[in-house]
C-alpha cells in the first residue's frame, strides 16, 4: 500500500458553498488522506481542533465520501487494469454511480465532458474477472455505449 486519498468526485450538491479553507483542505487530503489533523491545521493556519470539525461537516455533508488505499498490486493482477468510457441515458446518475461504485474492482469513476459521460477505472485478478465487469455493465438497460482502454503501463 502507497497511500490513502480522498475521492472527491463527482461533488454531491450542499446547502452551502464550500469556502477557501475547505477547497485548500479538501486538495490537501486528495494527495494525503493519511495527514494528521495537526498536520493540515499547519498547512491552513487553523487548530488541530477547528480542522477536525470541518473534515467532519465535510464527510457529513457527502463532500469527502470516503478514504482509499492507492494501492501498487504485484504481477498479473496489474495488468488487468483498464478505463471504461461509458454513454448513459437515465434520469437517475446517481443511481447508476452507486451501482457502478458496488461492482467489484471499480476503483474510481468521474464525469468528464465530450463524447463520454462517465469514465470508470476498474482493476481485475484475471481477463476473465475483467470481462465479467464490462459484460455487467453493458447489460444494464441504462448503458448506451462503453468503449474500453487496457491500460499498458502506469508512470506515477
Amino acid at each position: 500500500m502507497t497511500r490513502r486519498s480522498a475521492t472527491m468526485w463527482p461533488v454531491p450538491p450542499t446547502d452551502r458553498q464550500l469556502d477557501d479553507l475547505d477547497l485548500r483542505l479538501l486538495t490537501l487530503l486528495a494527495a494525503d488522506g493519511r495527514a494528521t489533523m495537526a498536520d493540515l491545521g499547519r498547512a491552513v493556519g487553523l487548530s488541530r481542533t477547528a480542522v477536525l470539525a470541518r473534515v467532519q461537516r465535510l464527510e457529513r455533508d457527502g463532500v469527502i465520501r470516503g478514504y482509499r488505499a492507492d494501492v501498487a498490486l504485484p504481477g498479473v493482477a496489474a495488468a488487468h487494469r483498464a478505463r471504461v468510457g461509458l454513454v448513459i441515458r437515465t434520469p437517475d446518475v446517481a443511481g447508476y454511480v452507486r451501482r457502478l461504485a458496488a461492482l467489484p474492482g471499480v476503483g474510481g469513476i468521474e464525469t468528464v465532458t465530450g463524447e463520454y459521460d462517465l469514465i470508470v477505472l476498474v482493476t481485475a485478478s484475471s481477463g476473465a474477472e475483467l470481462d465479467a465487469v464490462l459484460d455487467r455493465v453493458a447489460g444494464w438497460r441504462e448503458t448506451v455505449r462503453t468503449t474500453t482502454w487496457v491500460v499498458l503501463k502506469r508512470y506515477d
